[in-house]
């Protein structure tokens, strides 16, 4: 739905693209029309996400942990009650689970489909109305976001002890730039960092889990770190499937427009330290002649995105708007 009270606000104020967002637009425009103009972004629940910034944090910040993570008492729901949850915020603003009406309960469990199996609606709201479930919606009710339980902590603790204890993560993240003026070596971590774009009507913005500058070999090196439910063998198909080229390009984007004006001549590498699954670990360097290809592809994003920002038409992918696509 078009919204051009909405688009207005949206276009009057500066805007800078972030990996997600825009991967969404390239992705679906008329998803990035309702998440960002409309402003009606669901916020992701999914437990893997949530470990993911857990482990990112225990790692480059730990200090921060109790700053950006509140811990539940008990267990914290699936990722499917965790919808129903989410959705019964619409309808009720009762402070304690167990006083939400009935029917708030069941037309939520039906409009996820969750539970429809169980015979008696007592079954289904009985699946509902647990301690844990009861401590979780505290949380929620009062705008807490990002609410995990001991387990998944303990959990996120020990995948970040196994990061520590090997060599080459430690080698490549644990450098730290001495007190030393002339040091050759400068470290960055979890940076915050934004750029315009020269001929575009938007930016780029992003955190950096990590890079460091080499004055010595005249190098800049970024690191991501990624969580993944599948294997490292299956990490190149996982690369392409969630467009983590599109983020290794921006975040590679994003570190040669903020370099001293002396650095910007230095080649800049980029690697990805993966833990699997399995508890397996590997760093997989990115070819200069992938990184070349991927910021080509980073310009063609960008300009499908001034495509779509100029028109102001968000109905179609870019491709579809400017030409015929054909089977």
């Amino acid at each position: 739905m078009i919204d051009k009270v909405k688009e207005e606000e949206f276009f009057k104020k500066d805007f800078n693209f972030s990996y997600s967002s825009l991967n969404r637009l390239l992705f679906s425009p008329a998803l990035f029309y309702k998440d960002y103009i409309l402003q009606e972004k669901e916020v992701r629940m999914d437990k893997h996400l949530i470990e993911g910034s857990v482990i990112h944090c225990l790692l480059f910040e730990p200090d921060k942990l109790e700053e950006k993570f509140k811990i539940a008492p008990g267990k914290t729901p699936s990722d499917s009650v965790k919808k129903v949850l989410h959705n019964m915020l619409q309808y009720t603003d009762s402070k304690k689970l167990d006083k939400v009406e009935d029917f708030v309960i069941l037309d939520s469990l039906k409009e996820i489909n969750l539970y429809q199996s169980l015979k008696k609606d007592e079954q289904r709201l009985a699946k509902i109305r647990t301690q844990d479930n009861a401590d979780y919606w505290h949380f929620i009710i009062n705008d807490i976001k990002n609410v995990i339980d001991v387990d998944t902590l303990n959990k996120c603790k020990d995948r970040v002890e196994l990061l520590n204890a090997n060599d080459e993560v430690k080698e490549a993240l644990t450098k730290k730039q001495s007190d030393f003026e002339l040091d050759p070596i400068q470290t960055h971590a979890e940076a915050y960092l934004k750029c315009e774009l020269k001929d575009y009507d938007f930016g780029l913005h992003g955190y950096v889990d990590f890079y460091e500058i080499n004055d010595d070999t005249k190098e800049v090196t970024i690191y991501d770190l990624k969580t993944t439910s599948k294997s490292i063998t299956d990490f190149a198909d996982t690369v392409e499937y969630y467009n983590y080229w599109l983020q290794a390009a921006v975040y590679s984007k994003l570190v040669y427009e903020n370099l001293p004006e002396d650095k910007q001549e230095y080649i800049i590498r980029f690697r990805f330290i993966v833990i699997d699954s399995y508890d397996q670990i590997y760093i997989f360097n990115v070819s200069i002649d992938s990184m070349t290809s991927w910021m080509d592809d980073l310009f063609n994003a960008l300009e499908a995105a001034k495509h779509h920002f100029s028109t102001k038409n968000f109905s179609l992918p870019y491709e579809f708007l400017v030409r015929r696509v054909n089977l």
